[in-house]
């Protein structure tokens, strides 16, 4: 997505004429600081020099000031991204006031006012209210600008990637193809709009499944940054983390390894150690690691992730219950049963308490509990554990979901070996069908 700021209005003159043209270079310095230190993904230092220019325009300026409209703005995206979203949130509504107070309702700058709104509220997954303004943006641009202008492409394509991530892909995809016909034919082409517009259309391909040719687009996205940005630079880190999820479903482990490792690096130098994208990073690095088998390589990492998380979401979250089972995995595939048993009865414990006994996440980790006590021999200690599982996943998905299969494999081989043969027999059928009804065309 794209923020877009105003462009500051010629200042008025005052009859103290000096020392307002000194503060306007003072203004003009802090903005250029400003912008550059968020430019390098130094968020925290961009909006302590944003909050001073802020205060500098509304002393020089007034309350009610265009410059004090744009160093609203400013500061908001540097609020939005260091994660500060109320404080995004009132200050880009304080921007909007004064823009539609002097320039009315159907203005350029507006619509830009709109625009970044809409970005925040996306941020927050508030999708209905994103929609709203994004609209309102784009109805100001097409009447104000032309329906070819690149401002329209960028609001045009905020609105597709809204759609995305609510799965409205039909809508969305010509709204990406309208964005990018307009960016591509531009007389000033951006050509990080470009890279960002097929970013996207990468990002909406792999969600419909169709992950050779949103490796095409995510490729030549990536391509274009690596020539319009400094290297690791964070405006990559969207493309490469689908890029990453798109090789894996192709089964390209060693790329997604480079794609991950090169996202862990950037959040590295530009978020700090404790960034809970950084820990979702970390934790997909190491799980394509673990795909390849790499164990020792992929043990610190899931370590890491699941530190951070704690660090992040407290001992007793979902997504703390998510990185045990992934480390207990990663211990079980070792071979190492009695370090991963208390990751996984923890990770129980959590989904248990927080989604209630039946819920199908808990279904998840009985089955990985059992398949730890068989593959230890611990037959009797599995047996009622699968039991149980099987149980919540059928009233979860049906009798027939492919999702069954490894439940009902684990169940029947535990019931061999206690030597309850008639017992296990039904379930190996099932195995069957299911696997044959998948199969077929």
């Amino acid at each position: 997505m794209n923020w877009r700021i105003p462009l500051a209005t010629t200042l008025a003159l005052f009859i103290t004429v000096i020392p307002v043209r000194a503060q306007e270079g003072t203004l003009k310095k802090l903005n250029a600081q400003a912008s550059d230190l968020y430019q390098q993904a130094k968020y925290g230092e961009a909006v302590h020099i944003g909050q001073n220019a802020l205060n500098i325009a509304e002393k020089t300026f007034g309350p009610s000031h265009r410059e004090v409209a744009t160093a609203l703005s400013n500061l908001a995206e540097y609020q939005r991204a260091q994660g500060n979203y109320p404080e995004a949130e009132s200050l880009l509504k304080r921007a909007l006031a004064i823009d539609q107070k002097l320039l009315g309702t159907n203005h350029p700058d507006v619509a830009i006012d709109f625009n970044n709104l809409a970005l925040l509220y996306d941020s927050l997954g508030r999708y209905t209210d994103a929609e709203s303004f994004y609209n309102r943006a784009i109805a100001i641009d097409q009447k104000t600008l032309g329906p070819d202008h690149p401002e329209v492409a960028t609001d045009l394509n905020n609105l597709a990637e809204a759609y995305r991530a609510q799965g409205k892909l039909t809508q969305a995809v010509p709204l990406y193809g309208r964005a990018l016909a307009i960016w591509e034919k531009s007389p000033d082409q951006n050509a990080r709009s470009i890279a960002t517009a097929f970013s996207n259309l990468g990002a909406l391909t792999a969600a419909q499944s169709n992950n050779v040719e949103a490796e095409v687009w995510l490729t030549q996205a990536l391509g274009i940054w690596r020539k319009t940005v400094p290297p690791g630079h964070p405006s990559m880190t969207a493309t490469l983390r689908t890029l990453g999820s798109v090789q894996v479903s192709l089964r390209e482990y060693p790329k997604a390894e480079a794609s991950y490792a090169q996202v862990v690096a950037i959040d590295e130098k530009s978020h700090g150690k404790s960034d809970r994208q950084l820990a979702k990073d970390v934790s997909n690095l190491g799980l394509v690691l673990f795909l390849q088998q790499k164990y020792t390589a992929a043990e610190p990492h899931l370590k890491r992730a699941l530190t951070l998380d704690e660090r992040v979401y407290g001992k007793e979250h979902l997504v703390v219950a998510s990185g045990l089972n992934n480390l207990a995995e990663l211990y079980r595939a070792e071979g190492k049963y009695a370090t991963a048993e208390p990751l996984y009865r923890r990770a129980l414990l959590i989904d248990e308490k927080i989604l209630g006994p039946s819920h199908p996440d808990v279904g998840t980790d009985l089955n990985n509990l059992g398949a730890l006590y068989y593959s230890e021999g611990r037959y009797a200690d599995a047996e009622p554990l699968l039991k149980r599982s099987l149980a919540i996943k059928q009233d979860a998905l049906g009798p027939n979901s492919p999702e069954l299969v490894q439940i009902l494999d684990n169940y029947a081989i535990v019931l061999r070996a206690l030597k309850r043969d008639a017992e296990a027999e039904p379930l190996e059928a099932r195995v069957k069908a299911i696997l044959a009804k998948s199969a077929a065309p």
